[in-house]
């Protein structure tokens, strides 16, 4: 039940990592930026996914 608790904590940050970035794409006209906190927030919601859920129990 914690493993869960801990997704949704770690999708709410990367949600809004990921909202940063795109307000950096579009409003500010920074693309390398904004496509950095892309990739970071999906980069980071993927790796805490499949270690918390394939690892051992």
């Amino acid at each position: 039940m914690i493993k869960y608790i801990l997704l949704l904590f770690v999708f709410a940050s990367s949600y809004y990592t990921f909202t940063f970035g795109k307000s950096l794409w579009t409003d500010d006209q920074n693309k390398i930026g904004g496509f950095g906190a892309v990739l970071i927030s999906f980069l980071s919601a993927a790796a805490t996914v499949v270690f918390m859920l394939t690892g051992n129990e």
